[in-house]
C-alpha cells in the first residue's frame, strides 16, 4: 500500500466523486482512478462503488479509509515534528476537553503549557465520547480528556485523573424540582449528550432502568452551551457531572434535584493512542495537566476547594507520562 493510494481513497471519500477528488488534490482523474484500482487489486476486495449519485465506499473501503486517514495524519505529524526542528514552524496540538474543565483548571494548564511550548498552537474540541473516539482513531485528535471508554479499546492508553458523580439538573422553579426518585420523573423530557440506550457495563444502570421503564422523551445535544441554554429556558432535565452542575447552579441559577437513586460515578481520563509516539507538545500538555491537578488538589483557594469537593482525584504519585504512546 502506498501513500498516494491512501490519499486518493481519502479524497474520494471526502468529495464523493473522482472528478471532485482530482480537484482537491494535485492528481488527475485518471491518476485517482488508477491509484484506487491498484489498491483494490492489492487488497483483493472492492473498495468503491460507482453510482448515479456519486461514489460510495464499501464496508471494506470504510475500514481501509480509517487506516488511510490515520496513516496520513501520522505522516503529517512526523513532518510537523521535523519541520519544527528546521524552521521552528508553529505546531498545533489538538485536544478534546469537557466544558467543566475549561471553566476550572484549564486556564492554569494552558498557562503552564505556553511557558514551555510558546510556539505551539492549541486547538480545542468539546469532549463527547461518541465524537472524540473516531477523531482519536484517525489522528484528528492528539489527546482527549473525558469519560473513560469502557471497555477500554485496545489501541488506546488511558491515564485516570478523576472520578465524579452525576446530578439531575433543572431550571430553578421547575415543577419537578422537589422529586426524590427517577420514577417520579416519568413524564419528563431530557436533553443529554448521548443516548443511554445500550450503555455498556453498569454505567448509569439506574438511569437506564428508568429509561426502559418510563420511556422518557430524550433529545441529544453535542454542545454543552446549547444544552445548558435549553435547561435554563425550558422544562428539559439533564444529567450532568457534578463539577458542571455546581458551576451552573451558581452561575445560571439552575437547581439539582434531590434524587436518591444511585447514579454511578464516571472515571475521567486522558486518552491517547497506544504504540504511537507522543509529540513533544502532547507530552508537555499531559505533564502540565498532571502538575496543575497535583498542585490544586490541596489548594486553599475557595474555587479549587469547591471543585475538588465534586471529584475524587485518581492520580497516583507514580503516575507520569510514558516515554512512548
Amino acid at each position: 500500500m502506498k501513500l498516494h493510494q491512501f490519499r486518493a481513497l481519502v479524497a474520494i471519500a471526502d468529495s464523493g466523486s473522482i472528478r471532485n477528488a482530482a480537484r482537491n488534490t494535485d492528481y488527475s482523474p485518471a491518476a485517482i482512478t488508477k491509484a484506487v484500482r491498484e489498491l483494490e487489486e492489492e487488497v483483493g476486495v472492492t473498495l468503491i462503488v460507482r453510482e448515479t449519485t456519486g461514489i460510495t465506499l464499501t464496508q471494506a473501503g470504510q475500514v481501509l479509509l480509517e487506516h488511510a486517514r490515520f496513516t496520513m495524519a501520522a505522516i503529517a505529524r512526523a513532518r510537523d515534528e521535523m519541520e519544527a526542528f528546521v524552521s521552528q514552524r508553529k505546531r498545533t496540538l489538538k485536544v478534546a476537553v469537557p466544558s467543566w474543565l475549561g471553566m476550572t483548571l484549564l486556564g492554569e494548564i494552558i498557562a503552564r503549557f505556553q511557558t514551555l511550548m510558546p510556539e505551539t498552537q492549541l486547538e480545542f474540541f468539546e469532549s463527547f465520547p461518541s465524537l472524540t473516539l473516531p477523531k482519536l482513531r484517525d489522528g484528528t485528535l492528539d489527546l482527549s480528556i473525558g469519560r473513560s471508554y469502557s471497555p477500554a479499546p485496545a489501541e488506546f492508553n488511558q491515564l485516570s485523573l478523576f472520578s465524579t458523580g452525576y446530578a439531575v439538573v433543572a431550571r430553578a422553579g421547575h415543577p419537578l424540582a422537589s422529586c426524590r426518585s427517577l420514577q417520579e420523573l416519568a413524564g419528563a423530557s431530557w436533553i443529554l449528550s448521548r443516548n443511554y440506550k445500550g450503555e455498556d457495563g453498569a454505567f448509569q444502570a439506574a438511569f437506564q432502568e428508568y429509561c426502559d421503564r418510563c420511556a422518557p422523551r430524550i433529545h441529544i445535544s453535542h454542545s454543552s452551551a446549547v444544552a445548558n441554554s435549553l435547561i435554563a429556558r425550558t422544562d428539559l432535565l439533564s444529567l450532568m457531572p457534578w463539577p458542571m452542575a455546581e458551576l451552573l447552579v451558581a452561575k445560571d441559577g439552575l437547581c439539582v434535584l434531590p434524587i436518591r437513586d444511585a447514579l454511578a460515578d464516571a472515571e475521567i481520563t486522558i486518552t491517547y493512542r497506544r504504540g504511537v509516539p507522543l509529540s513533544a507538545p502532547a507530552k508537555c500538555f499531559i505533564e502540565a495537566t498532571i502538575a496543575v491537578i497535583r498542585e490544586s488538589e490541596h489548594s486553599t483557594d475557595a474555587d479549587k476547594r469547591r471543585f475538588f469537593h465534586t471529584v475524587e482525584c485518581l492520580l497516583k504519585d507514580k503516575d507520569n507520562i510514558p516515554a512512548e504512546g
